[in-house]
């Protein structure tokens, strides 16, 4: 199916999430459950053991200002629910979710319909993204975007672009094939490591 504009296929993407069980898939739970109980876990040795040395102090800060739900859960679950519903992880994100995990299971659920600007007037990123992606995946037919973006958000893409087009030439490559390049998961690489100081 195709749509004249992005809104029109966030709307149906929207009004189908709403009908739908969202529930999250096993590795979802196991993944939560198991960053909860190391949450929790850590905040009691935080507590029980500050008085007496700092050990867990450092990693109890930096997980202590963090949502259990954060950007690596909800990248995640845009991939999901991406492919469950077949269209781009973009057009997921640019709606609104909320996470409940609970003991009848654990789901996510649907906003209402986030507005597509914000209140200076300019479209979130999000929908900008979702509308290049719909043009790529022939979702929609309209190749004009009917808002304005940020400024600011178009000074960033830029000097990215600027960038990854001085990295391409340095490469000797054109930098569409750069670009790709960087999402392409089909090589095999391991990350080095720091050996046995780690």
């Amino acid at each position: 199916m195709s749509y004249a504009f992005v809104t029109d296929g966030l709307i149906d993407l929207h009004s189908k999430l709403s009908k739908a069980t969202l529930d999250w898939p096993a590795d979802f739970s196991t993944a939560y459950s198991f960053n909860r109980e190391a949450q929790e876990l850590l905040s009691r040795r935080a507590m029980a053991d500050t008085p007496t040395h700092a050990l867990w102090g450092d990693a109890y800060m930096q997980v202590s200002m963090f949502d259990t739900f954060d950007a690596l859960f909800w990248v995640k679950s845009f991939e999901y629910l991406a492919d469950k519903f077949s269209v781009p992880m973009s057009w997921v994100a640019a709606l609104r979710f909320y996470a409940h995990p609970d003991a009848m299971g654990d789901k996510w659920g649907i906003k209402a319909l986030p507005s597509f600007i914000d209140e200076e007037g300019y479209c979130h990123e999000s929908v900008w993204s979702a509308h290049l992606d719909g043009l790529s995946a022939d979702l929609i037919t309209t190749e004009d975007f009917p808002f304005m973006r940020d400024p600011k958000a178009v000074e960033f893409s830029e000097e990215a672009l600027k960038n990854a087009t001085k990295t391409a030439k340095s490469m000797d490559m054109d930098v569409d094939d750069f670009l790709a390049s960087i999402d392409d998961d089909t090589y095999d690489m391991v990350l080095p490591t720091r050996g046995d100081d780690e």
